[in-house]
């Protein structure tokens, strides 16, 4: 049984006062006095005790739930912190204040194909201009970016130093991938140069034409009937090249929407041919068409411009012999083959032929007064379809290009 030793006290004091009371009354009161500080004291102390106690037990479990509250808001954040880095797109990564490299996000390790299981300095030193990056960014502890290619892509990386009362604390490094922004911006600048190239070059004959025939006013009649053609020639190419360049661009858009109706695309086919006869005749060329009638959806305008060009071409590129177009129901495909018996194509070329303002023959082609736009537009358009085209050439034999458009 537990004992009370403030009871145990009180007690004792009590025999000593009977004791001293038998022998002196003064001496009696003076301990009753003393006795009932001491008890004040010990009930005070007591109570005092009891109250630090509960108080500290109070301190302590307030400390123990901001504690716990602490934890949980940092669980809380980090949490949040890793799933944006899941779905930022971007890769992710942080150095702390010893240099040690303590998280990287999936696309850091897919960026650069690094080992997920092995986060060091070691595994990122293998790709030379990262590692380069994030020491720089470690040893500087200021603000960093710069460019980087490597494996055939573009980084984009940005450095941000993490600083706690006025301490390094390390650094966080963001990595985008914008390969398809500096193609996209190389591919704008050779296209700006490539236009250039290809208006100046009518500007620069209808300039030079123009000038002789100020220059000679008693030019005779010949001649300036040839030089007035020239002129229209080059006109007539400029114009062409402006009506392709406005049909590209509104193609390149991204909310560009095909024109759909429902149409017999062996009428299209037909029309098309129609359309080029007499410039099939004036080079004795005979055009043959085999094509079986189908109501489809599609672009009616568009797939016209298609066709047209592929016959112009083969016009053009043919000097003697046949052109002959066939259009037949396929598996779930309309399948149209435009075959020629003309020049035909070098199959190092192959590869080249819908690349914008690329021309195999050049000097034909601008004699023809095409824009070198021609087969890119084909192959944008028959994709836009959701169809597919395809080339095949001998030299000296022919060229077949066949487009199959789904059903």
């Amino acid at each position: 049984m537990k004992i009370n030793r403030r009871i145990v006290w009180i007690v004792l004091l009590y025999i000593i006062v009977i004791v001293i009371s038998i022998f002196d009354t003064n001496v009696f009161l003076t301990v009753i006095s003393i006795i009932f500080l001491l008890i004040y004291h010990l009930y005070t102390f007591g109570n005092v005790s009891r109250k630090l106690n509960v108080e500290k037990d109070k301190s302590v479990s307030k400390l123990k739930y901001k504690l716990k509250k602490s934890i949980k808001e940092s669980e809380e954040v980090y949490t949040h912190f890793l799933s944006l880095s899941k779905t930022l797109g971007s890769g992710v990564l942080m150095v702390d204040e010893d240099g040690i490299i303590n998280f990287a996000n999936k696309d850091v390790f897919n960026y650069f194909n690094l080992d997920m299981n092995n986060l060091s300095y070691v595994e990122i030193k293998r790709v030379k201009p990262l590692y380069n990056f994030v020491n720089k960014a470690y040893l500087d502890e200021k603000p960093n970016r710069d460019q980087i290619f490597y494996d055939d892509c573009y980084y984009d990386l940005k450095s941000t130093p993490i600083f706690e009362n006025d301490i390094f604390r390390g650094c966080l490094v963001v990595i985008h991938d914008i390969t398809l922004l500096r193609t996209a911006e190389n591919f704008q600048k050779r296209f700006t140069a490539d236009v250039s190239h290809e208006l100046k070059t009518p500007l620069s004959s209808i300039k030079g034409v123009s000038e002789l025939l100020e220059r000679d006013k008693n030019m005779n009649l010949e001649d300036r009937e040839e030089f007035i053609g020239i002129i229209r020639k080059e006109a007539s190419r400029m114009e062409t090249i402006l009506s392709d360049l406005l049909v590209i661009s509104k193609m390149d858009r991204i909310d560009y929407e095909l024109k759909l109706s429902k149409t017999d695309i062996s009428s299209v086919i037909k029309d098309s041919v129609k359309l080029l006869e007499r410039m099939a005749i004036s080079k004795n060329i005979d055009i043959s068409v085999d094509v079986e009638s189908l109501i489809m959806n599609f672009d009616k305008v568009k797939l016209e411009h298609v066709f047209m060009n592929l016959i112009k071409n083969a016009i053009n590129y043919t000097d003697q012999g046949d052109i002959i177009i066939t259009g037949k129901i396929k598996n779930n495909y309309y399948e149209i083959v435009f075959t020629d018996t003309g020049i035909g194509i070098p199959e190092e070329e192959m590869e080249n032929i819908f690349k914008r303002f690329y021309r195999i023959d050049g000097a034909r082609s601008r004699d023809s007064g095409g824009s070198g736009l021609g087969l890119s537009i084909v192959k944008n358009v028959v994709k836009k379809h959701g169809g597919e085209i395809e080339v095949i050439s001998e030299i000296n034999k022919g060229t077949k290009f066949v487009i199959s458009l789904p059903i």
